[in-house]
């Protein structure tokens, strides 16, 4: 073949081959949607971007709304009151308070201090605690039912003997 001939079917079987490859290649291509306009859409814009948000609910408001809002807002001043006036619990706390006990004890001349014995309290809350035990505890008071059942027992034993 001379290079005439040769190009000359270059030439023509080349938009031949091209118009194939193409070919298949938009028919493997999902096609996009049209929906007639020019934008896809009729009118141009989808009809859910022209909804109104929350379209369909009431726009007054209704009888239990206000109720709601007052109570919300009596539990938030409530909750800010409790924690605002609530006692500081902290360990800082603490050790400053009882810090400042042994310094006034230091300065009242009492010198000897043990470990772990707190010196930030008042000898009115240990009287309260020992009446509180006091009515917590009946020391006379036999409330182990333990021993009675061990009795019972030993009475069926010797009555079967």
């Amino acid at each position: 073949m001379s290079a005439t001939s040769m190009n000359w079917l270059r030439r023509t079987l080349r938009p031949q081959m091209l118009q194939r490859v193409s070919a298949a290649r938009t028919a493997a291509a999902p096609a996009k949607r049209n929906f007639g306009a020019p934008g896809g859409y009729p009118g141009g814009t989808p009809q859910s971007m022209k909804a109104e948000l929350w379209g369909g609910h009431p726009k007054h408001k209704e009888g239990w709304e206000m109720d709601l809002y007052l109570t919300y807002g009596a539990a938030f001043g409530l909750i800010v009151m409790a924690l605002g006036f609530a006692p500081d619990t902290s360990i800082q706390a603490w050790a400053q308070g009882e810090a400042q006990a042994r310094l006034d004890l230091k300065a009242q001349g009492f010198d000897k201090f043990e470990f772990g014995t707190h010196y930030n309290t008042t000898s009115s809350n240990e009287a309260e605690w020992e009446k509180f035990n006091d009515k917590a505890i009946k020391p006379g008071e036999d409330d182990d039912d333990d021993d009675d059942d061990e009795d019972e027992d030993e009475e069926e034993d010797d009555d079967e003997e």
